[in-house]
């Protein structure tokens, strides 16, 4: 669970805050305010260096110590995101929010008694401490005790399923019902929620009973974006549509047929498209001897559903690397994936971000490394300016840049998947098939963060931005 005062959404917030630090440049408040919104903005470098200022003038800040820690956390290291919760309570003991980050980390690592202890604890300081309960929730997801769960889920939002964020325009707002999951895997929406023009609240729809009320609202967004981690929370959302007379962005039904494996079905017929085979399987199933019988060949990848940026996904060179991939990999089912080899001439792999929102194709990023997990943070792009200039061509021309039979095949995608926000992240092989890694609603968009270094990549960000907010004000039933 993060602390901060509010969400911040665009870069106008920094420019608020850095205007309050250059009166107060030794204030820790407003330095942790402005860590916040660094994070927000997804700057996430500049974010965690911010995070560690405030640390050195107050090594015993909660906010930093929590917030660095859940960032470390979302990026798989494990054990440096235990060490800063274990701070945040050594300095904090009576923290409720410190149990329970200590205890999701715990959760991670796969010591359940031990986070189950840690949810006890805040629950001790509070007992309704809703994101205790939700904390024990997904740990009996985990373990396979869905009775429990429901139960723990019920626990977490009886009081309260919604939270109306600041507005800070001066006209009648366009009101945004946002949909968010109790289990995580939602669209990253607030660039696109400005607050100037939108009054947004948030709920949670594991929350929603028969006859209950909705918050007024124009217009819904349904965030909710991971099938695989999130299906419960999708279905729930059905019952709660029916009483909105609001249009929806997002279907559920949509974004439910977006699994991994029916993604893989649904666009392996569309010419010019190759999609990894990818199956569901029960952990005990996921054995040399029975994948071989069943015709897989090594190299191949293994995937715990429901979680992103490459957490929890690993190549598995040969048979006898497997138990100890797996060893890796939370979860009761897994993923199994074929590999395919996407280097280059140069030896690099290239994954392409394209975006469809409400019908259009808008081009994201393109990163390129020599890994062959490739994610912008930790790809080769800035140390390398034949890198930018290239993803500069496919931002500025993509059509030129991909050629139109690829064009064609992404527009097929977009038609088959048909989400009013959703995207696909691919590469181009040497045949110039568009080979697919991702195809879902839960591709995230960040500014590119300040400096002339990326000043190139601003004006497809904002064209995502412009389309996602016209889209918004398009479907609102005023």
């Amino acid at each position: 669970m993060r602390i901060a005062a509010r969400q911040y959404s665009d870069e106008r917030h920094l420019a608020e805050i850095d205007r309050r630090l250059a009166d107060a440049p030794d204030s820790v408040e407003v330095l942790f305010e402005r860590a916040c919104c660094l994070e927000d903005l997804g700057w996430d470098e500049a974010a965690m260096q911010a995070y560690l200022a405030v640390m050195k003038r107050d090594p015993r800040h909660l906010g930093s110590l929590n917030n660095l820690g859940l960032m470390v956390l979302h990026r798989g290291d494990l054990a440096n995101a235990r060490a800063l919760y274990t701070q945040a309570l050594t300095h904090h003991p009576l923290s409720a929010i410190a149990h329970v980050n200590l205890g999701q980390a715990l959760l991670e690592q796969g010591e359940i008694l031990s986070a189950e202890a840690q949810y006890g604890a805040a629950l001790a300081r509070e007992p309704e401490f809703f994101a205790a309960h939700h904390g024990l929730a997904l740990l009996y997801e985990r373990i396979g005790d869905p009775v429990r769960a429901e139960l723990a889920l019920e626990r977490a939002f009886s009081t309260r399923v919604s939270w109306t964020l600041p507005y800070a325009g001066s006209a009648e707002p366009l009101r945004v019902l946002l949909l968010v999951s109790a289990r995580g895997g939602d669209i990253v929406t607030h660039p696109f929620l400005d607050d100037r023009i939108m009054q947004t609240t948030m709920f949670v729809p594991e929350g929603f009973r028969s006859g209950m009320e909705l918050p007024p609202h124009d217009v819904v967004f349904n965030s909710i974006g991971d099938a695989d981690r999130c299906r419960k929370s999708l279905e729930r959302v059905r019952a709660l549509l029916d009483v909105s007379p609001a249009k929806t962005i997002n279907d559920p039904d949509r974004v439910l047929a977006t699994g991994r494996d029916a993604t893989g079905v649904r666009l392996g017929g569309i010419a010019g498209a190759i999609v990894p085979r990818t199956e569901r399987f029960a952990r005990t199933k996921i054995t040399a001897a029975n994948l071989t019988a069943l015709g897989w060949t090594f190299p191949l990848l293994v995937r715990a559903p429901g979680y992103q940026a490459g957490r929890y996904f690993e190549r598995v060179d040969e048979a006898a690397t497997l138990v100890d991939a797996l060893a890796r990999v939370p979860g009761t089912e897994l993923y199994a994936i074929d590999f395919i080899d996407m280097r280059g001439a140069d030896a690099c792999v290239r994954k392409y971000r394209v975006l469809f929102i409400d019908g259009r194709l808008y081009p994201v990023h393109l990163a390129i490394s020599n890994n062959w997990k490739v994610h912008y943070f930790s790809s080769d792009m800035a140390d390398r300016a034949d890198h930018r200039d290239e993803e500069r061509h496919f931002l500025e021309d993509m059509r030129t840049a991909l050629g139109a039979p690829a064009i064609g095949v992404l527009e097929e995608i977009a038609r088959v998947l048909d989400l009013d926000y959703g995207g696909v992240d691919f590469g181009i092989d040497g045949a110039g098939n568009v080979v697919i890694f991702e195809a879902n609603a839960t591709m995230a968009v960040y500014p590119p963060t300040a400096g002339e270094l990326y000043a190139y990549r601003r004006p497809a960000f904002d064209a995502v931005i412009n389309a996602v907010r016209a889209m918004i004000a398009g479907r609102a039933a005023r």
